[in-house]
Order: structure tokens, then C-alpha cells, then sequence
């Protein structure tokens, strides 16, 4: 295949330069924008030659091989002339194209695809640069299934950033899965109402093509999509990406699924299936509730999709739908309407949950795929709970989930039992009146009994908080009004039960400060918080200092030898431009003490401080001697149980109160910060920080001016943090 992560990878680097653009969501609008030029010039080169008196929407200047490629004599637009084009020529006439009922699709996604798209780039020559990678790319050898979504993974693997910008997309195996258990059915139509860049549509496609053996099949195949995207970019990509798939017509609009009264569908607004996966986490503006019913007018966008979705399949239509854990859980008004609907007037027959980490790195919450039928009632539900492959912490970037983890459910699919294991059920078989006596909190049905290691983002982390804070804040207000208006039941533990509400909101805002903490530790350990710069020392130089300043230390006899030796499996990704190292590598030991409160002086090099244990004393010391430390390269200290501490131009490992490590070449309180986040994920599997143990975790290691930036940043979000508690 022509397209290769190093396609993007030199895109990336070339737009890094340029100041008009400002972090991936841009880069990679701004990408899109160009490839979907380069490939409709591609299809319009089979138009002509298939098509009598072809003639394109696109006036001649603005299409790509007009303007884009160079001339007989190998000259090309750059520099101002060609920035000069694209704004005040190419975007304009792209937005303001004639579309009359009469267009054909096939032209009228031009106008469609430019109506919100932009041009950031402001330096005329680094966007010819990119234009030359683009036009080296074949489109007319890339015809195989999912080629396009190959191009689209890697842009979102380069750019991990793109999943804070609310960017992320359902993991490929996921929907062939999907595709594969819903089985597609030529002349059937398929819909997906926030279809993104087309995934399941693509998967669907790859399913019903199995089955196509003449041009009437295949006409019934192309005839067979539909989708509504409403954020411009993915819809630019879906549409491109079925231009690839050879769809000339694809039923692909730009609009906002939920902005039509749910009353007012018809028959032939309905369809056979519907796979997707709706946007969950967010809300919408309260102008939307408008266009649904009292009982179904919710402020989740989640919510929302799926009374879409119970409206617009037909009469034994079938659907596959991915809603988050808190659908499942949650107790408000709309998703309990929503829940008793869905074993009343449809038949959910499967629940499959998912691990939390199945969308890593773009999002964190654990998720369930609903499979129901229109039109019969349910009499059985099976929940079947997917488990981390044995031997995995979680799934990750460079780990994703395969269609090979579905195996054993594909196997099950057909041959139903229930499967227990150390007394949890895996597999289980539930009926109605089993939701009923659960009230519909389905969660505890066959839960997770091994911690799917993944930390919420801080956005999701707060959204949650949001949720719960208003369900809790709801439902005492419901005890309040029975307490003024004499309603409450006279039992004593039901009053206690309905007061015991004060307690969870309790405990829900005592919890939020470290779990904050722990996920804006997590998001700079995986680059999420900063720029990676050009003008940055890159990490290899980085990585030679240490292994100098090491063997000098070593030669000097102040620390013993170590190697850079890290274990395969890494706990996430981190960007191309960082390192893992390990511990031992990056600090040495300089003292050895017991865990009594004690001051005493170690002399690997020098006369050197080193307080252990007892908070109290630590801040006393340090006050005291606060201009004799101030010269001296390090103060340390140990509390084995819960706190990190540093002391500005020192650092301080104490994993059980013996250890103590001083930093080679790298900012200290960057290895502060790691320090804090590796001893929050022991404690959060259930260790104490022991140095045995932390010593295995590896480093992530930027390059020396970015662990700065870290810094900076932490500093600010740890001290908002601390405040709420």
C-alpha cells in the first residue's frame, strides 16, 4: 500500500511548523480537507472515461490537477501565490457551489464538504510541502476494504491528542463484529445517525459484499447506506472514504440527527438495521429536548440517540448499538423510561459489555453493545461480560482490541449457556422481572472482577461528577418534598435509607479531588498536556547525557552500575518523540535508612541531608535550615503509606522509607510527578508503594524543555485541585 504511517508522519512534521495551526484537531481537519480533493480527482478520472460528457461541479482551476500539481515544466503554486488561491479562490468557490435538487450526489458533496471546512495553514510554502505528499499518494491503488480507514487509524495513532478534542472512533473489530452477529441481508438498508468517518457503514459494506454476485446485487449494496454526520470534518472523511469504496452515491448527509421531532417519522423514514455507536458523555443544547416527548427529553446526547434509534427501525428491524456503562446504571427518569421500552416493545436479546480500556487511548469509559429487535417483546436477555485476554493489563493503542478477542463469544452466539466462573457469572441469562427487582440498575449483572487498569480523562472524570451530583441532588430533593409534605414512609430504616442519600453525596465529593489528580497525572505521563515542539533537544540527546553523566557516576564509585532495561509491556503510548526508560537508569540510590523519624547525614558526595519519615518534621526541617539547603544538591525523605514530597532543587523517592534516588540529568520534579502518578496506580491495584514494586514501572521520558512544560502545567492543575479538598 502506498499510504504508510510515514505519509503522516512527514504531514505532521511540515504543519508543526506552520503558526496558523494550533494542536492535532487542526492538523488533521486540515489533512482531510486535501485528501479528499486528491481522491475525488482520482474518481473524477473515472467518471470521464466511464461516463459520456462528464462534466465536473468543480470549475476547472479549483480542481486538483489544475492547481494542486505542478505544470509541464515543474512548476507549482507556493508561497503567497498559492495561500493567496486557496483562501480567496479555492475556498469560496468550493463553499458557494450551484446545488439544485437535481445535483447528483456524487457532485453535491463538494459544496456539502467545504461548508465548514478551513484552511489554517498561513505559510504558502509549508502548505505546498504538503501538498506535494499528498499528490504522491495512488488512490487508484488503494481499492481493498478499510484502505481509507487505515489512513484515518494512523492519523488518529499519530496524533493522540485528536481523543481530548472529543475525536475518537469505534475500534474496527468492534464493528466487524457488530456486522458479523446482526447479519446483513441483500436489499436490506442499513443506518447509522452519527456515523463519524463510516466505520460501521464500512463494516456492513464488508459483510453484504460477501454476498454480491451480479450488478443488480451490487447496485442493491451501494443503494443500501445511510448516515448522518453533523461535525464537519469526520463527515468529509466518511463521504471520501465512500468515494473509495466506490460508492459514487453515497446517502451521507451533514446535519444533526437529533434537530427533527421524533413524532413526525414516517415508515419511510425507518430501516431494516441500525448500527452505531452514538456520542456519549455530552449534552446537548436544551433547544433539542424540544423536538422529543416529556418522558424521553433528556440533556445525554446517549439518551437522546437511542429514542431515535427505537423510532426509526422498522417492524422487526434489527439493531447493534454501543451505549456507555452509566445507560446501563443510571436511575433517572428518561433511561428507566428508556430501559422498560426496551424489554417492552423490542426484544434485547444480548447484552455484550466491554472492558473500560476498549477505546483507549480516546476515552476511558467502560461500554455495552445492545443487540434488540423491533416488535416483539423480550422474554430473555443474555449479558455477557468480554474479558481482558489473559496475560494483558488492559487494551491499549499499541494493544487494540482484535475480532479475535470476540472468538468465544461468536462460538456462544448460537449455543447459549450460562458460564460461571469463581462464582461470578460470566455469561447469564435474565428475564424482565429480574430487571424489575434490580430497578433497572443492570450494571451488577455480571460484573468485572478483575480492574480493567484505565484512569478516566479529567473531561469524562467531570462529566461524571456532573451526573451523579445532579441524580443525588434530585433524588433528595424528592426526600425533602416528602419530609415538608408528610409523605415519608413511618419505618424508621426507610427514612434512614432515603437520608443515607447525604452520605453518597459525601463520599461523591471527597472522591473527586484524587481521582482528578490522578487523571491530569495520567494525561501528562502520556503527553496529553503539551506541545511538542521543534525547537525541543530531542530525546535522544537526552538519553546519551544520562549515560554519560551515568558512567561518570559509576566510575567515581558514588552509584552502582545500572542498564536501561524495560519491560515489553508498557502501561500506554507516549508520543514518538519521547523515551521509556527505567528507574534505576534515570536515578541512583544515596542513602539507606530505617523508618524511624530521624535526621541524619549520608556522604555519597558531599555532606548531604536526608530527612525520613513524619511529615511534620520534614516542613519543620526544611524551614529551619532553609538557607543551608538551598545550597545543597538534595534533601529526601520516605512515607511508605500515601505522600510523595518535594522540596524545590531536590527530589525525593521514598518507596518504603529506605530508598532514596537522586535524579541523572532529568527535571526533578518531572520525576516527581511520575513518582506521584506510579505510586497512585499501586495504591489504586491495592499495593503500597514498595520500591520493589515501583522500580518495575517504567519512565515515560520527554525531552528535556517539554518535562518543563509537564511541570508547569501540573503545577497549576494539582493546586486548583487541592483546593477542593
Amino acid at each position: 500500500m502506498a499510504m504508510q504511517s510515514g505519509f503522516i508522519k512527514r504531514i505532521r512534521d511540515i504543519m508543526r511548523k506552520d503558526a496558523g495551526i494550533n494542536g492535532d484537531a487542526q492538523r488533521i481537519e486540515q489533512m482531510v480537507w486535501m485528501l479528499f480533493l486528491k481522491v475525488y480527482d482520482a474518481k473524477e478520472d473515472d467518471w470521464e472515461l466511464s461516463e459520456d460528457n462528464y462534466v465536473s461541479i468543480i470549475p476547472e482551476e479549483c480542481r486538483w490537477r489544475h492547481w494542486a500539481k505542478a505544470d509541464e515544466n515543474g512548476h507549482a503554486l507556493t508561497g503567497e501565490k498559492l495561500l493567496n488561491f486557496v483562501n480567496n479562490t479555492l475556498f469560496p468557490t468550493l463553499k458557494e457551489l450551484t446545488v439544485t435538487p437535481d445535483t447528483p450526489v456524487k457532485k453535491a458533496i463538494v459544496k456539502s464538504t467545504f461548508e465548514d471546512a478551513n484552511n489554517y495553514m498561513k505559510d504558502g510554502v509549508y502548505l505546498r510541502q504538503v501538498i506535494d505528499i499528498i499528490d504522491e499518494i495512488e488512490f487508484d491503488d488503494v481499492k481493498e476494504s478499510h484502505a481509507f480507514g487505515f489512513v484515518y487509524e494512523e492519523i488518529l495513532r499519530d496524533l493522540q491528542a485528536a481523543g481530548s478534542s472529543g475525536e475518537f472512533y469505534t475500534p474496527r473489530a468492534v464493528t466487524e463484529f457488530m456486522a458479523l452477529m446482526i447479519q446483513p441481508k441483500l436489499g436490506e438498508n442499513m443506518a447509522d445517525f452519527a456515523c463519524g468517518t463510516g466505520g460501521f457503514i464500512t463494516s456492513w459494506l464488508g459483510q453484504l459484499q460477501k454476498q454480491v454476485t451480479d450488478t443488480k446485487e451490487q447496485k442493491q449494496l451501494d443503494d443500501s447506506i445511510y448516515g448522518i454526520e453533523k461535525k464537519p470534518f469526520p463527515y468529509l472523511l466518511c463521504v471520501t472514504n465512500m468515494l473509495l469504496h466506490d460508492i459514487e452515491t453515497p446517502n451521507i448527509y451533514h446535519k444533526n440527527s437529533l434537530q427533527h421531532n421524533l413524532l413526525d417519522y414516517t415508515d419511510n423514514d425507518r430501516f431494516d438495521v441500525i448500527m452505531m455507536n452514538p456520542p456519549f458523555g455530552g449534552h446537548e443544547d436544551e433547544s433539542i429536548k424540544n423536538f422529543f416527548p416529556s418522558d424521553l427529553a433528556s440533556s445525554e446526547t446517549a439518551d437522546l440517540f437511542m429514542s431515535v434509534i427505537m423510532y426509526r427501525l422498522k417492524a422487526q428491524g434489527r439493531a447493534a448499538v454501543i451505549v456507555p456503562d452509566s445507560f446501563l446504571s443510571g436511575l433517572d427518569n428518561v433511561k428507566i423510561t428508556l430501559k422498560q421500552k426496551l424489554v417492552s416493545d423490542f426484544n434485547l436479546h444480548t447484552i455484550i459489555k466491554l472492558p473500560s480500556s476498549v477505546f483507549a487511548p480516546y476515552t476511558t469509559k467502560a461500554t455495552n453493545i445492545l443487540f434488540f429487535e423491533k416488535g416483539k417483546q423480550t422474554k430473555d436477555t443474555w449479558i455477557y461480560r468480554l474479558d481482558i485476554p489473559s496475560g494483558m493489563k488492559h487494551f491499549s493503542k499499541s494493544k487494540p482490541i482484535k475480532i479475535e478477542n470476540f472468538t468465544d463469544i461468536i462460538e456462544w452466539w448460537n449455543n447459549r449457556k450460562e458460564i460461571e466462573e469463581d462464582g461470578v457469572y460470566k455469561a447469564k441469562r435474565y428475564t424482565p422481572d429480574d430487571f424489575e427487582d434490580l430497578g433497572y440498575n443492570l450494571e451488577t449483572c455480571c460484573p468485572y472482577t478483575v480492574v480493567d487498569e484505565v484512569v478516566e480523562r479529567p473531561l469524562e472524570l467531570i462529566e461524571d461528577f456532573n451526573s451523579k451530583k445532579d441524580l443525588l441532588n434530585g433524588q433528595i430533593n424528592d426526600v425533602v418534598d416528602q419530609i415538608i409534605n408528610h409523605k415519608v414512609n413511618d419505618d424508621i430504616d426507610d427514612i434512614e435509607k432515603k437520608l443515607g442519600l447525604i452520605d453518597k453525596v459525601v463520599d461523591l465529593y471527597q472522591g473527586i479531588p484524587d481521582k482528578l489528580q490522578r487523571s491530569v497525572l495520567q494525561e501528562a505521563m502520556e503527553g496529553r498536556l503539551s506541545e511538542r515542539l521543534e525547537s525541543d533537544t530531542p530525546v535522544e540527546a537526552l538519553l546519551d547525557a544520562i549515560k554519560k553523566e551515568r558512567a561518570d557516576l559509576e566510575k567515581k564509585k558514588i552509584c552502582k552500575k545500572a542498564t536501561n532495561v524495560v519491560a515489553e509491556d508498557k502501561p500506554f503510548d507516549i508520543p514518538e518523540k519521547w523515551s521509556w526508560v527505567s528507574l534505576e537508569w534515570v536515578t541512583y540510590p544515596v542513602g539507606n535508612k530505617t523508618n524511624q523519624i530521624q535526621t541524619k547525614d549520608v556522604k555519597p558526595n558531599g555532606d548531604i541531608p536526608v530527612v525520613s519519615q513524619g511529615q511534620n518534621l520534614i516542613d519543620g526541617y526544611c524551614d529551619e535550615k532553609e538557607k543551608l539547603i538551598k545550597d545543597l544538591p538534595l534533601v529526601m525523605f520516605g512515607d511508605h503509606t500515601r505522600n510523595v514530597k518535594y522540596i524545590d532543587f531536590s527530589f525525593v523517592i521514598g518507596a518504603d522509607g529506605t530508598k532514596f534516588h537522586h535524579c541523572i540529568t532529568v527535571n526533578p520534579k518531572y520525576m516527581y510527578y511520575w513518582m506521584m502518578y506510579a505510586a497512585s496506580m499501586l495504591r489504586n491495584r491495592g499495593y503500597a508503594r514498595h520500591y520493589s514494586l515501583l522500580k518495575e514501572q517504567p519512565v515515560p521520558l520527554p525531552p528535556i524543555e517539554e518535562q518543563a512544560r509537564i511541570v508547569k502545567e501540573l503545577d497549576g492543575l494539582i493546586a486548583i485541585i487541592n483546593k477542593l479538598r
